[in-house]
């Protein structure tokens, strides 16, 4: 039962995601996943591009459309590949994109396929116009506060890998330094290693620890450290629950990048430690 809910938040999260395209793309080099997110960047609907050459999207055309692509390769071979790069858009025009791809295996380590996650980082462009170089883009970008003080250093705790590397990514384009951990037990080792975390944001239900324990254990470590949960359930069940208290900071699956960064920037605004109970 917990792993049906569990799959269909994570399901939410993905289809919820508008800000971010997550594609997943078969060893074959075919679509086999297309979501919100990538249908706003991109202008393809999900039904037109299943099953479909994911190299279609890429410039300049593969001499061999449905031939394998070096990100994939790449992403195999070093367990992930990274890059600025440019798709091309339902309408003809060249976005530049941030592409994050990472090989989906199995238990056993079998290749299942590819996921790859994309963020604009530009305007869309006539195909052959270069980029265009803004000094204050990125900076308009992010939050006020980081361009007025340190950088600030977050830990994200999540047990699924894919929503983990979702929020990292988030986290790292409005130009925070980011930590992840899997686990609770992994989040407190980090936190005794490095004690320059600001703020911690973790999923509340998670195997083992849950992220309510994993604050309590935190604030015994760092009583000044900000805290904030996510998860697919409402507060109220959490409440509930008892997981977590009714002041508790808490960002409600699937989030969107701005509401994420808007978050974080007024927890981090609020003067002295005012972290509030957790249970």
């Amino acid at each position: 039962m917990r792993s049906s809910i569990h799959r269909h938040l994570k399901q939410l999260m993905v289809d919820g995601l508008r800000d971010c395209a997550l594609i997943v793309v078969g060893i074959d080099g075919k679509v086999m996943s297309w979501n919100a997110g990538a249908k706003d960047l991109l202008g393809h609907d999900e039904a037109d591009m299943v099953g479909q050459p994911f190299s279609s999207i890429v410039l300049p055309k593969a001499p061999d459309p449905a031939g394998p692509l070096p990100s994939l390769a790449i992403a195999h071979a070093n367990g992930r590949h990274e890059e600025i790069c440019r798709r091309t858009h339902r309408n003809g025009a060249a976005i530049e994109v941030r592409e994050v791809v990472i090989p989906l295996r199995d238990p056993e380590q079998d290749l299942l396929a590819f996921g790859v996650m994309m963020q604009s980082s530009g305007p869309p462009r006539d195909a052959g116009e270069k980029p265009a170089v803004d000094a204050g883009s990125s900076a308009a970008a992010r939050p006020l506060s980081l361009l007025t003080r340190k950088v600030t250093k977050l830990l994200v705790v999540d047990d699924d890998d894919t929503i983990r590397t979702i929020a990292e990514h988030m986290l790292q384009d409005l130009g925070y330094e980011v930590l992840a951990a899997s686990s609770g037990a992994e989040a407190l080792d980090i936190l005794a290693r490095d004690k320059s975390i600001d703020l911690l944001f973790t999923d509340v239900v998670m195997p083992g620890m849950d992220g309510g324990e994993l604050a309590e254990r935190a604030r015994l470590m760092r009583p000044e450290l900000k805290i904030l949960f996510t998860s697919g359930y409402f507060e109220h069940a959490l409440i509930k629950k008892g997981t977590i208290s009714r002041n508790a900071d808490l960002l409600v699956k699937p989030y969107q990048g701005n509401t994420l960064a808007m978050k974080i920037e007024t927890m981090l605004a609020k003067d002295g430690n005012d972290p509030g109970e957790l249970s």
